[in-house]
């Protein structure tokens, strides 16, 4: 009988990790109502890429910044100091000197680097270094979630992550958007949760498009296969067995198979970012003071949502921030004018 092929859809859900969330408003300047780089929200469009976060000169540092991280001397001058005076080097004021050393190193390449090149270092070394790059700016900002995104050694990784906070700069939006167009899941899912701890607004297109992902399969070989029926015997030949004076037949008993074989020769495993989604929900839902949960996980449906409803929403926040910043800059006009009158008085 012909052997049916049958693709088999998987769905690999992956663990739910509870982020606690911080609310902040999007963030915004005098001019165009977004910070210095970030980009102000887009449509998206039914095809084609997704609206960048922040303009390509953001995104040209922070690849320049992880570049520089990645530098013979900036590496070599962290071992350096790893070795001279981290480690296991026991003397106070040895270690005190190193983690000196370690607070004066504010180039963005040194912040990149260090929670690579320290990562194995003992508490009071990580507890630094997640300080220093906690009080060093966007760039520090920046480091410490490109650490807790791709970071392999999971204590510095969980040490970034408790450091971060909102709102998101330009160059920590930069590095959330390498991520989230990435295509490794575990990426993916501590991009989105980053996202989601920071109110990162500018995110949102990114996480309605890697909620999910359906991934082929590829073997060649079958996957699997299964077989259900009912085995029959019957006799398929006799021997003849003859002895003194007498003869019989020796039975060869054959199998017979009744029923069907079906063969798993291709798949689709669709896994649902759970933290993404979670994140997603979290900030769009603070962000209207609406539910959208609704919206579930079609894309379809956010898509629609977020081009209907919510860039209104967005360019209100603009507006208004726009217009506090006009008052604010009046009323210190007024007060620098009110200060030089009497002055001249």
């Amino acid at each position: 009988m012909p052997l049916p092929i049958i693709p088999i859809v998987v769905t690999i859900v992956t663990a739910m990790i509870v982020a606690a969330m911080t609310h902040a408003a999007p963030p915004t300047d005098t001019a165009s109502g977004w910070t210095d780089g970030v980009l102000p929200p887009a449509p998206i469009a039914t095809e084609g890429v997704l609206p960048p976060m922040v303009d390509a000169r953001t995104s040209a540092r922070a690849r320049a910044n992880l570049a520089a991280s990645r530098n013979a001397a900036v590496r070599g001058l962290l071992e350096t100091i790893r070795k001279t005076n981290l480690g296991r080097m026991r003397k106070t004021e040895t270690r005190a000197s190193g983690l000196e050393r370690l607070r004066n190193l504010d180039d963005p390449g040194f912040l990149y680097a260090m929670p690579v090149v320290l990562a194995d270092e003992a508490e009071d070394v990580r507890r630094t270094v997640v300080e220093h790059l906690a009080a060093s700016g966007p760039s520090g900002q920046a480091a410490l979630a490109w650490t807790a995104i791709h970071g392999t050694k999971p204590k510095m990784r969980d040490a970034c992550l408790a450091s971060l906070r909102g709102p998101a700069a330009a160059e920590t939006l930069a590095v959330l958007q390498t991520a989230l167009r990435g295509g490794n899941h575990e990426t993916i899912d501590r991009a989105g949760r980053i996202a989601g701890i920071m109110d990162a607004w500018p995110a949102i297109p990114h996480l309605v498009a890697t909620q999910y992902s359906a991934d082929r399969v590829r073997r060649k070989s079958d996957l699997a296969w299964i077989a259900i029926g009912t085995q029959r015997s019957y006799v398929q030949n006799l021997i003849p067995v003859t002895g003194d004076g007498s003869g019989a037949f020796q039975p060869v008993i054959g199998q017979i198979l009744e029923g069907f074989v079906m063969r798993v020769t291709d798949a689709v495993v669709v896994i649902y970012r759970t933290e993404v989604h979670r994140s997603l929900v979290g900030i769009t839902s603070r962000a209207t003071g609406t539910d959208t949960s609704g919206n579930g996980w079609s894309f379809t449906a956010w898509r629609d949502w977020y081009n209907d409803e919510f860039l209104a929403t967005a360019s209100e926040h603009a507006a208004d921030a726009m217009d506090a910043s006009d008052a604010a800059r009046y009323a210190e006009a007024e007060r620098d004018r009110r200060d030089a009158a009497t002055v001249e008085d």
